[in-house]
């Protein structure tokens, strides 16, 4: 046998392992930050005597809304992966 035989039948054992698995693309990271700003922009002393509960609480429920959607995501994902772990 040749070398590219070799190397081509190598290549076809490994099949679907050709790719690393990446997660898809997600606005979730980026609403948790946005999140996090509201919520700590709440807590400036100017703001604070103003709307400071009201901003800090809906950047908290902004943000726990945010990491369910991240959590459940997350858990979808991984319920797809295959049982042996494709090994």
């Amino acid at each position: 046998m040749s070398d590219d035989t070799v190397a081509t039948a190598a290549h076809e054992e490994e099949g679907e392992h050709e790719h690393p698995h990446l997660p898809p693309n997600s606005a979730v990271p980026i609403n948790i930050a946005l999140a996090l700003a509201i919520t700590l922009t709440g807590f400036l002393t100017d703001i604070r005597a103003v709307v400071g509960p009201a901003m800090w609480g809906i950047g908290l429920i902004y943000l726990i809304v945010t990491c369910v959607f991240w959590a459940r995501g997350a858990r979808n994902e991984y319920l797809e992966l295959p049982e042996d772990g494709g090994h």
